[in-house]
């Protein structure tokens, strides 16, 4: 199996490395120490990368793209709420069933995600970052001393709603 992968794949390499037997060979004059893929760009792939972002942290970076609700992947239940004050912090209420609800979180968007601290259920300062990837957001808890919710466990739950659920209640 190893030998018809081998195989295949050198006889891939010398298929496309044929395709390019069309170029004319260079004048005795010319600079031939680049490779002419890297001396022009056709427009149609320039203009594709020019509108893909760089980075897609700048995507997540929106002010908005986090505030919303999320239902818990387990249960399907509103577990997520994220919204932002007036003083202009990210207000953040966390449920994870069958465990706890951190109701009084406040957040900072930064280039990790966005960053919160509460208190959990024994009265101390928990604190963890909020990451989107498309509609689910993941939440990992970075400095707890609680010992029903260690540092380094990791909740997600997917946004149902750009519209938080907090001052409903």
């Amino acid at each position: 199996m190893k030998k018809i992968t081998a195989f295949l794949f050198v006889s891939l390499m010398l298929i496309l490395s044929a395709c390019g037997g069309n170029s004319p060979a260079p004048a005795d004059n010319e600079d031939v120490s680049a490779p002419e893929s890297s001396q022009q760009q056709p427009a149609e792939v320039s203009e594709t990368a020019a509108e893909v972002p760089e980075n897609s942290a700048e995507t997540v970076l929106d002010e908005t793209a986090y505030i919303g609700e999320y239902l818990d992947f387990d249960y399907g239940e509103p577990n997520l709420e994220i919204a932002k004050s007036e003083e202009g912090k990210y207000v953040v209420q966390i449920g994870i069933p069958m465990l706890t609800s951190l109701d009084d979180g406040v957040g900072e968007l930064t280039d990790e995600g966005l960053k919160f601290t509460a208190t959990d259920a024994a009265g101390n300062p928990i604190s963890g970052v909020i990451t989107l990837e498309g509609e689910t957001a993941s939440v990992t808890f970075t400095d707890s001393t609680w010992e029903l919710l260690e540092s380094g466990s990791v909740f997600n739950y997917t946004k149902s709603s750009d519209t938080p659920n907090i001052w409903s209640d």
